[in-house]
């Protein structure tokens, strides 16, 4: 199964890598709405699952960019 997905990873491009991302993380998002969270709760839980998930670098890069874009996302 892994060398199953590394294989359809080698295919797909950054660009690509990045909108299935940003897709799937949509779906998941609407699916905890549509469940009965609100958006800032389910936002939070995927969160704090992400968190548990990844090393302490990628949360502080994920930090420098929620400093860098946060304020656009808001304004919009």
């Amino acid at each position: 199964m892994k060398k199953q997905q590394k294989q359809i990873k080698a295919n797909l491009s950054l660009d690509e890598q990045s909108e299935l991302i940003v897709k799937v993380f949509q779906v998941s998002l609407d699916t905890l709405v549509t469940s009965g969270l609100e958006e800032k709760d389910a936002l939070n839980g995927l969160l704090s699952q992400i968190a548990v998930l990844v090393d302490s670098a990628a949360l502080e890069h994920a930090l420098t960019i929620n400093h860098q874009f946060r304020s656009s996302y808001l304004s919009e």
